[in-house]
């Protein structure tokens, strides 16, 4: 397992941890005093809320009959609504980098947890920064700590977890110490950020006082992220009590689900309140808002608990909501399959930031046009969804040998692992659960998308390894202790 980890690490480079409450990166900085405050003024703020682990047909915004994101509902109905949002892996960080730079796991090169984002890249926050906006992220898990490279770009990075702050304690793992908490929960995420946007000035402070005169004129860009959903599934009372399990004597499986939308109702509910506070201030109108699940779950659909190890719908369809009532409309549901690699684009055309010119070239495409209604978005786009490596031929008796990609072309999702010589086909359209496996049956649509893959893999642009970077034991330790790092 280590020889492994250090080789793919050989694909990287070392990156220095971002401290609590000083500057990440000195140059987005000094970018941020620099910027002409009549050239940001009119420009909105933009919120980014990444929920951790959370598939969309587990949220009630997208028809699950519990209601565990009434919160998320309020805010579709005050935006829009992707139907078909796909996630291109079921892995936190690799998922996260798309998101931040456009460009697909196999372009972006962070194609683990553990590994470093290339510096090469252009994050969305060090464009921002540029562009004369605040910059702050605010995290809730070890998986995407500054030292693997998505504090680029951040003039505070808060990525520090106190001891007893983690739903689950890692503590000692295999007779090993682990220094530090690997998570913390989403109220104190959601704390954390309400006292930066406080002291900064955004919001007034606890009395209503401090930090009300100061009305900065530079908009901010906030990530938020929240790590509850994510295994184990270990709510707060208070949420477990709002989902039971279904049956009297409920299996395990009934358990942890129930816990597991009770994770979903929680990060949820403490989205709800920092935009509550946005809300009394009067900024939330005049901030962007995007809500994103990095990755889904299994929860044994396919014979898989956890997520990471399958790209089947549960592990890769994610909620996808944009709100901003100056440009956007309200209610509006688009059914076109989309991608988390949109999200840059989108943002920088909504608020009139221009795209910086960047190589490779970015891979999403902008879906403002078509939140507008100005244009259609094409519903035979082609989807390219990817699993992270396996070197192991099994994991936990499930055949994971090497590489497995799948392509979703209109209803039609074929996925292809060869080294593992599997093939499956679906029509997402009558059997959107995946449960009948076409590609004996439909030979000439399993070659005729079997050939689309192919065609479309051989068209992204394979990531240049940078230098060599190390892993500490540490670090290894905590992501092995969550199954990120085989």
């Amino acid at each position: 397992m280590r020889q492994l980890l250090l080789a793919l690490a050989a694909a990287g480079l070392v990156l220095g941890q971002a401290a609590h409450g000083r500057p990440a990166d000195a140059q987005s900085a000094t970018a941020d005093a620099a910027a002409p405050a009549a050239a940001t003024a009119k420009r909105p703020n933009v919120l980014v809320v990444t929920l951790d682990t959370t598939r969309a047909d587990h949220t009630s915004a997208y028809g699950y009959a519990r209601p565990t994101t009434p919160r998320l509902i309020e805010l579709a109905q005050q935006g829009v609504r992707f139907e078909a949002a796909y996630a291109p892996m079921a892995t936190t960080l690799p998922s996260h980098t798309s998101m931040f730079t456009g460009l697909l796991p196999r372009t972006h090169g962070a194609l683990k947890n553990g590994l470093p984002v290339n510096p090469k890249l252009t994050l969305l926050a060090e464009t921002l920064g540029g562009a004369g906006y605040r910059t702050a992220a605010f995290l809730s898990s070890f998986a995407v700590s500054g030292r693997f490279g998505l504090q680029r770009g951040f003039s505070e990075y808060d990525d520090r977890f106190q001891d007893g702050q983690c739903k689950w304690d890692v503590e000692r793992w295999e007779g090993q110490k682990i220094a530090g908490d690997f998570c913390r929960r989403g109220d104190l995420t959601r704390a954390a950020t309400v006292k930066w946007l406080e002291s900064a000035g955004y919001l007034p402070g606890a009395k209503g006082t401090a930090g009300a005169a100061k009305q900065p004129e530079q908009p901010f860009f906030i990530w938020i992220h929240f790590f509850d959903p994510h295994n184990p599934y270990d709510p707060l009372p208070e949420q477990a009590k709002l989902f039971p399990p279904p049956s009297a004597n409920p299996t395990e499986l009934e358990r942890d689900i129930a816990n597991y939308d009770a994770e979903i109702h929680f990060a949820d509910q403490e989205m709800g309140k920092l935009l509550d506070a946005l809300a009394k201030a009067g900024r939330l109108d005049d901030t962007l808002v995007i809500v994103a699940g990095d990755h889904g779950e299994g929860l044994m659909d396919h014979g898989w608990m956890l997520h990471g190890l399958q790209i089947y719908e549960e592990a890769v369809r994610v909620p996808l909501v944009f709100r901003w009532p100056a440009k956007l409309p309200q209610g509006k549901t688009i059914a076109e399959p989309v991608e988390l690699i949109d999200i840059a684009p989108t943002v920088l055309e909504l608020i009139g930031v221009p795209a910086p010119k960047v190589t490779p070239p970015v891979e999403g495409i902008s879906l403002a046009a078509a939140m507008t209604g100005t244009a259609k978005l094409d519903p035979q786009r082609p989807i390219l969804l990817q699993r992270r490596f396996y070197a192991s031929k099994s994991e936990k008796g499930i055949a994971v040998k090497g590489s497995k990609h799948a392509l979703r072309l209109g209803d039609w999702k074929y996925i292809e692992a060869k080294e593992e010589d599997s093939f499956e086909l679906y029509d997402l359209k009558s059997d959107p659960r995946e449960k009948s496996n076409l590609a004996d049956a439909k030979p000439a649509e399993r070659a005729t998308m079997a050939d689309r893959l192919a065609k479309t893999v051989a068209g992204t642009a394979a990531a240049t390894a940078p230098a060599a970077r190390t892993v500490s034991e540490e670090d290894q330790r905590k992501l092995e202790a969550l199954g990120y790092v085989q």
